[in-house]
Parts: structure tokens; sequence; C-alpha cells
């Protein structure tokens, strides 16, 4: 379904075959919402954003960095397509839910 994904991370999408539609969901834990942007091009939702480690001084040195920051670019294409408008989005608790109607 993955139509490409060019970034430094890749976040994980879980992704619901519903009435009348589809929910996709994203795991984007640190992000804030000015750093998001979402929109349906062609047949494809496309989800993008940068997480940005806002903690760490740069001239700190690190342990261990597992976390992933920088900017992502994610594209999910659906089988019959979408419609172009995006029904609803929700972030909550880092998580991401985007709700859309079938294109068939």
């Amino acid at each position: 379904m993955d139509l490409y994904n060019r970034s430094g991370w890749h976040p994980k999408a879980d992704i619901y075959r519903r009435a009348g539609g589809w929910l996709v969901k994203l795991e984007l834990a640190g992000l804030s919402e000015q750093d998001l942007r979402v929109a349906v091009q062609g047949d494809a939702l496309v989800i993008e954003g940068r997480r940005r480690d806002l903690c760490i001084p740069e001239a700190q040195e690190s342990l261990s960095m597992e976390i992933s920051y920088d900017w992502f670019r994610r594209a999910i294409r659906f089988p019959g397509g979408v419609a172009p408008e995006i029904a609803r989005v929700q972030y909550r608790d880092g998580m991401l839910m985007v709700y859309l109607r079938s294109g068939d």
C-alpha cells in the first residue's frame, strides 16, 4: 500500500477498512500539530512532518540515541482510491487518526 517513503524515519501505521472508507492511524509521539501536514494526493493519503529534539543542547554528549528525529514523509495508496477530501483528522496522545471516504 505504501506509495513512497523518503525520510530519516518511518512512522508506523495501522490501516483499517471501514464501512464506506478507511481509518489510518499513525504513531507520531513527540510531534506538535504545527509540524504536521495531512493531504490527499490522487489515490494516496500523504502525511508529512518533522519531529524535533527540543530537550538536548547541541554541545551535550549522548549516551544513547534510539529515537528518530527530523523530517518524514509517508504516502499510502488505497485500492479503489479515496475521496479527494479528508473526512476527519484527530491527533491525540501521540496518535494521528485520519478518516477517509472510499473513492469507489
